[in-house]
């Protein structure tokens, strides 16, 4: 009876987890809980930059560095020369994502490719060993206002430079690159000052 009580409790708990997850509910740990709902709102209402062949920007660069980290794509250097155009390498690479995450292979980064980087990302904090992820995101905040060293290691730099981001889009800052902070430096507003409302 105990044991039966047991798994009745554990389903129920994953239940709820699973309805507050889809209610969109941010993930224990993830981004300072004290953001205000109205900003957390704003962020998440910012549209997903689809970006194709021949895009240009900060987001085409991390994407290479995300994917490189999560094995679709060879290399992860932000800085070099066309690090940050979509060429035909990136095409072929987000594709095979696209299709081992069981998207439409269209080549684009689209919404649902953004929204299933997103989790994969999952949350960026001190000590992160994931150095590709962590150049993409560090090249991202040299080129939203803060000058951090590109090197992988999310160190006392990268905090900062994250925390300074943060505050200036008005999420509770804590340093951490959970998944509000992630779409704030990746949708459309990302280059703006403040949080667009």
């Amino acid at each position: 009876m105990r044991i039966a009580s047991r798994v009745m409790a554990a389903g129920l708990a994953a239940a709820i987890a699973t309805l507050a997850a889809g209610a969109g509910a941010i993930p224990a740990g993830a981004d300072d809980p004290r953001t205000d709902r109205r900003i957390v709102a704003a962020i998440e209402a910012q549209p997903w930059m689809v970006l194709e062949k021949g895009d240009r920007n900060h987001r085409v660069a991390a994407a290479r560095c995300f994917l490189a980290q999560l094995g679709y794509f060879k290399g992860c250097d932000p800085r070099a020369g066309n690090a940050d155009l979509f060429d035909e390498a990136l095409v072929t690479a987000v594709k095979k994502y696209q299709g081992a995450r069981d998207l439409e292979e269209t080549g684009e980064l689209n919404t649902e490719t953004w929204v299933t980087l997103r989790s994969d990302h999952g949350i960026a904090r001190p000590g992160d060993t994931r150095s590709s992820l962590v150049k993409g995101l560090q090249h991202s905040l040299n080129i939203l206002g803060d000058a951090v060293s590109v090197d992988g290691v999310y160190g006392n730099g990268t905090k900062t430079a994250v925390w300074n981001f943060q505050t200036r889009k008005e999420i509770g800052a804590d340093g951490v690159v959970g998944p509000i902070t992630f779409r704030a430096m990746f949708a459309q507003g990302a280059e703006s000052r403040r949080t667009p409302r």
